[in-house]
């Protein structure tokens, strides 16, 4: 008698019994994790979703909504789900609805498309999300960042806080038909793009700068895991956008790595760095007649203590005379 490995829609199955089902289904696949809304999504290079797990709490009751807050580096959702979006792939979609909550298990959605992409702002969103009886409202503004709350029929909040919303997945199953007044296919817009584009770079960035040196590179501080603020900092040597309002330079060579303070005087161009021999040089403004100021005179004049960590490619950024602000 065969083993059942189905993944039936409707099913309410533990996390365990769904790896296991998946496992033997496709052995020559990487294991289902639970640990992220997407699953296994271990590298922004890589734009495969295997299967997605949503929680009421953390997502929304709204089964065919996926409210993502947080694209990074490594989970990259914009790209994998706008890829799934133009090829119409499937992968499996499971729901951790208050009755499988309870029994300790998940909703079996079965295999699920990304139907369109919508910006939160937008009126074919606020439109949706308005036809079930849900309001979505922007709470409040953080520099670039937007934070809304979702309430529901009876004007509860769905949330516990308010929560950064970059875009809405919207998605079709065996259990969940295709929604009414949306346009199927439809993306995020320009503006949603570059912001979560140029996060994601951002965070790529920042890891290989301080990875390649691991201390500041003018005094050798190291960041202590344990800190709760940055010690030490990625900084842009070359700061000048492209066409797109995203730095036309992003890439490791065009970093280095210091410490809070002087990466503040780097940017300002209070502090230079000699491209030829490593040698820092403090301008009179940073030198002057303060106890901060007195604390400078150890570095400057001296050899960045990781000079010998800087390629020829990031001392050629450091050659040229102007940099952007």
């Amino acid at each position: 008698m065969r083993f059942n490995v189905d993944l039936n829609p409707g099913d309410l199955l533990s996390f365990e019994e769904i790896a296991r089902r998946y496992a033997i289904r496709f052995p020559e696949e990487k294991e289902l994790t639970a640990r992220a809304l997407l699953s296994p999504s271990t590298s922004y290079r890589n734009l495969v979703i295997r299967a997605v797990f949503a929680n009421d709490e953390t997502n929304s009751p709204l089964e065919d909504l996926l409210f993502i807050s947080n694209d990074n580096e490594r989970k990259n959702y914009l790209r994998r789900l706008e890829y799934y979006l133009k090829q119409q792939l499937p992968f499996f979609y499971f729901r951790r609805t208050e009755p499988a909550k309870q029994a300790h298990c998940w909703k079996v959605m079965g295999e699920s498309r990304v139907y369109a992409m919508l910006d939160p702002a937008s009126a074919a969103a606020q439109n949706l999300i308005g036809s079930r009886g849900y309001k979505l409202s922007l709470m409040r503004q953080e520099g670039e960042d937007d934070y809304w709350q979702l309430y529901d029929t009876q004007a509860h909040p769905c949330f516990s806080v308010s929560r950064r919303i970059q875009f809405i997945a919207v998605l079709t199953s065996a259990l969940i038909g295709p929604p009414a007044g949306v346009i199927a296919g439809t993306q995020v817009g320009r503006k949603v793009r570059m912001k979560v584009w140029q996060r994601a770079s951002q965070a790529e960035f920042s890891a290989a700068v301080q990875a390649r040196y691991g201390a500041c590179v003018i005094t050798g501080t190291r960041l202590l895991s344990s800190a709760s603020y940055p010690w030490v900092e990625p900084c842009h040597i070359i700061v000048r956008d492209n066409e797109d309002g995203l730095l036309q330079d992003n890439g490791v060579d065009n970093g280095l790595y210091l410490r809070s303070d002087l990466q503040r005087l780097f940017t300002s161009r209070l502090l230079t760095i000699d491209a030829g021999s490593g040698i820092v040089h403090l301008r009179r403004a940073a030198m002057g007649e303060t106890d901060l100021g007195a604390s400078y005179h150890d570095i400057d004049g001296r050899v960045c203590a990781l000079w010998h960590l800087v390629p020829e490619a990031t001392r050629d950024k450091l050659r040229q005379p102007v940099r952007s602000l």
